[in-house]
């Protein structure tokens, strides 16, 4: 697996290209040709200082090995920067939909205040949840939770519904921007939209 893919990127380096542009490289590979593709992608990068450029559909491919997205939509470019950076804060529709492709669930809860919480590489291992249930004595429903390796590093979101009673949904929301979380706000029948309170 993953031979015609090797054989074109030996075919290219033997030029000795300053940038190196990869179209849909492992749309076709099983997921264990894929990770040998991407490490030597990777490889190729830090070892020969070869900026490689590459296109594709997969999220999961930008999150191992892109430092830097480009997203694009109807033809133009809807969001840039750093991986991290659009993962924690999407600012576009599309990249929230990318991002949080799951933010559908939330049509059970019409009408409902619910939260988005940001984790980084030092809070994911934190119980922060736990102890906030624990603070304030208040159960809440999760709606939606995930985590993923972006760069090295831990990175992770869950979607929770608050509370009904709102002085306890703030005094929660306050206690997790406290904890050093991106916390966004967002009514369940609104999609995702971050509140003023975003940090």
């Amino acid at each position: 697996g993953g031979q015609k893919q090797r054989v074109a990127i030996a075919r290219a380096l033997a030029t000795n290209p300053k940038v190196l542009l990869c179209d849909e490289a492992t749309s076709a590979l099983d997921p264990a040709s894929t990770r040998s593709i991407l490490s030597l992608l990777k490889d190729i990068n830090e070892k020969l200082g070869i900026t490689i450029v590459i296109i594709t559909h997969e999220m999961s491919v930008i999150e191992k090995i892109c430092q830097r997205v480009a997203i694009i939509d109807q033809s133009r470019i809807a969001e840039c920067g750093n991986v991290r950076d659009i993962f924690a804060h999407p600012k576009s529709s599309i990249a929230k939909t990318l991002v949080f492709p799951h933010q559908g669930n939330t049509s059970a809860m019409m009408g409902r205040l619910c939260c988005r919480i940001v984790f980084d590489g030092q809070s994911s291992y934190e119980p922060v949840i736990a102890n906030m249930i624990l603070t304030f004595k208040q159960p809440v429903n999760i709606i939606f939770a995930d985590s993923k390796n972006i760069g090295g590093k831990a990175f992770g979101q869950i979607v929770l519904q608050l509370p009904e009673d709102e002085t306890t949904a703030v005094k929660m929301q306050q206690y997790l921007q406290m904890q050093g979380l991106t916390v966004e706000i967002f009514q369940a029948d609104a999609g995702l939209e971050v509140s003023a309170n975003d940090r």
